[in-house]
């Protein structure tokens, strides 16, 4: 099979660091494994991919990129906001059309980033929904809200996925008590709880330290959070890395935290409880949307916005090596069983393939 995967937005380069550029160059990759897969991004990249790579210039239509490639026998796109351009293609050509949405864009983006909306991107957004001959949604909440545009057409969950070969190998945990947070320290993962759960920890009677693999914009509101609560010099701070030295980085924690806020929407998939049950470390992370069901097993979820429930987890875990073990045993066997980048790959064209037999019956 063909695949040609598209992705429009210029904010997810394929060697970036945060969460959207792994998924785009993993499920990519994974496609890779059994099919030919050419790739088009707005951003250029000089790092080599087990699959081709093609850009897709301002005023270049798509299908002069089909032209240098060939036709595909699928059209796989992340959706990006206002891009209908994969959608008209895969409809003039007579292949699949298959839409992953990350995220409810439009809203999205009114709500942190309204001078990127344009007037018709609404209606772009509705009519992708609408049409996609699948659509792959990466979490429960958010497949249910592609529904009520869609209805029951064909979707499917993935949620996101790891990479097994960062994995490999031994890591030593660090010697004094540390809980980890992987990824950028923003106000939606909860960051801004960071200091107080480890000030708590403290007093507690732990000599705990907090990692953070990452850093960016939030790191600063944080630390001082941290220097008001005494902590700062407890807490290490990598700033961006590749995502092989961050995972063998978090490799280190103790326990894995996700400490998100309330929110009534929680469409999100968080790749960082994915990465921690991957390294076999157990997770504490507050009850919302498809969180649950992600821990499952390996670590224990609180209400979100009670605090004392969350820290009363951790400790629970820090005083506990053996339930350390086990819930960090049973997560790391159960995403490699489940969510690989490759297994979530097959799963996908077995979707696509049943669409395919459904159209053609």
């Amino acid at each position: 099979m063909k695949i040609l995967h598209v992705c429009a937005d210029p904010g997810i380069p394929l060697d970036g660091s945060k969460g959207a550029s792994v998924h785009l160059r993993s499920i990519a990759s994974a496609f890779a494994d059994q099919h030919e897969v050419v790739v088009v991004v707005r951003r250029r990249s000089d790092v080599h991919f087990r699959f081709v790579v093609d850009s897709l210039d301002e005023g270049v239509p798509l299908a002069a990129v089909v032209e240098r490639h060939g036709a595909p026998d699928v059209i796989y796109e992340r959706y990006s906001l206002g891009h209908v351009e994969g959608l008209e293609l895969a409809r003039r050509t007579g292949c699949p059309f298959i839409l992953e949405v990350n995220s409810p864009l439009v809203a999205e983006a009114n709500r942190h980033r309204p001078g990127t909306v344009s007037a018709g991107d609404l209606d772009t957004e509705l009519r992708l929904f609408r049409e996609a001959d699948l659509v792959v949604a990466v979490s429960t909440p958010l497949r249910d809200h592609v529904a009520s545009v869609r209805g029951d057409r064909p979707m499917t969950v993935e949620h996101n996925g790891f990479d097994p070969a960062l994995f490999v190998g031994d890591v030593e945990r660090d010697e004094a008590p540390t809980v980890g947070f992987l990824g950028h320290p923003k106000p939606w993962h909860g960051a801004g709880a960071l200091p107080g759960v480890l000030a708590e920890l403290r007093q507690r009677g732990h000599d705990a330290r907090l990692l953070v693999v990452g850093g960016g914009p939030g790191i600063e509101p944080m630390l001082e959070a941290a220097r008001v609560n005494g902590v700062v010099d407890h807490i290490e701070v990598t700033g961006p890395l590749g995502q092989a030295d961050a995972i063998a980085t978090i490799r280190r924690a103790w326990v894995g935290l996700a400490p998100y806020p309330p929110e009534e929407f929680f469409y999100f998939s968080p790749i960082k409880i994915v990465e921690y049950l991957a390294a076999g470390i157990p997770v504490v992370s507050t009850r919302l949307g498809d969180v649950p069901d992600l821990v499952a097993g390996g670590g224990k979820v609180v209400a979100a916005g009670d605090p004392a429930a969350f820290v009363d987890a951790v400790d629970a875990l820090l005083h506990d090596p053996m339930e350390r073990d086990v819930l960090g045993s049973h997560g790391r066997a159960r995403m490699a069983r489940e969510q690989t980048w490759r297994a979530i790959a097959q799963r996908t064209i077995t979707a696509v393939c049943e669409i395919t037999r459904t159209e053609k019956a």
